[in-house]
């Protein structure tokens, strides 16, 4: 297949629109277009399904971005080594962070991997537990921070910190009004969340099971930006950690109070127990370890942990 193909495929695939990926490809719709048609034709099935809004990936189009998305980290790992010139491991490192936990930690393990692994590249995915969990089992992504993560065969799990959870919303909002909340009370709360799996929709139904389950919530957004965009609109409440809301609180947009008793989730770095590429990947991992104590330190209002020993 050819890579230049390829290419624009996946960023279609990303803009779900063959006129904004051609436009962030800065080259014409048709070219765009007739590229993906001759994949099509190689392949003998169709990539996409066109809807009003643009298009959407078919069933072997899904196929095709996993792979062709693994091939190309391949590819880059293996420029990165063939270039040489650094001390140390090259290649490239992905990982997968919950967009609150990544404020605080991404930074720094940036600016430190600059520092002590300046031939790996950092590539950095934010998304919910759900999203995480399939980047992980999809070969997507090499590392992922995830909360409070479920076993699953073939990958090992790390604890690293263990952050408090708190009711959140706007600031006076009748349901922060007391300095503790307990699990029933959200119960007669309108809530916002991700959707399922996800660590709060795991902990919602263990707390309220005994009640027949949790209700449904006001609304689902597996999209961080927009749930944030709820809540300052006075949407509803939501479950976040202190370091999920901390910059919020500080400019007085959110308020959140913690339950009684204490709840909190642990932040657990998962990666596969045979990595792909471990001379590059495993020495990002215990850097990451070591961040995550650099940043409790420094205010992160987190507590780490000291967890296993990394595989």
């Amino acid at each position: 297949m050819d890579t230049r193909a390829l290419r624009y495929f996946q960023v279609v695939a990303e803009y779900g629109s063959y006129s904004r990926g051609a436009e962030w490809l800065r080259i014409s719709q048709p070219a765009v277009s007739r590229q993906i048609r001759r994949l099509e034709e190689e392949l003998g099935c169709e990539l996409f399904r066109r809807n009003g809004h643009g298009v959407t990936l078919t069933e072997a189009g899904r196929v095709l971005l996993e792979r062709s998305q693994a091939a190309f980290r391949t590819l880059d790992q293996a420029r990165a080594e063939i270039r040489g010139g650094a001390q140390g491991p090259t290649g490239a490192v992905s990982i997968a962070v919950p967009p609150a936990a990544g404020r605080w930690l991404v930074p720094p393990l940036a600016e430190q991997m600059g520092k002590q692994l300046p031939g790996v590249q950092l590539r950095v995915l934010g998304g919910f537990s759900g999203t995480i969990d399939e980047w992980l089992v999809r070969g997507r992504v090499d590392l992922a921070l995830v909360h409070d993560p479920l076993p699953r065969r073939g990958f090992s799990i790390t604890p690293l910190a263990e952050e408090e959870v708190c009711l959140v919303g706007l600031p006076g909002a009748p349901g922060l009004a007391r300095r503790h909340v307990r699990p029933a009370d959200v119960l007669r709360l309108p809530l916002v969340l991700p959707g399922r799996p996800n660590a709060s929709r795991r902990l919602l139904d263990a707390w309220l099971a005994a009640e027949g389950g949790a209700p449904p919530p006001r609304v689902e957004a597996d999209d961080h930006s927009v749930l944030r965009a709820l809540l300052r609109a006075g949407a509803g409440y939501t479950l976040l950690t202190r370091g999920g809301f901390a910059q919020e609180a500080r400019r007085g947009e959110l308020a959140g109070v913690p339950f009684r008793p204490r709840v909190c989730w642990t932040l657990a770095l998962v990666a596969a127990s045979q990595p792909a590429d471990p001379d590059v990947i495993m020495p990002v991992a215990r850097l990451l370890r070591r961040v995550v104590g650099d940043s409790v330190r420094k205010g992160w209002p987190a507590r780490a942990l000291a967890g296993t020993a990394l595989p």
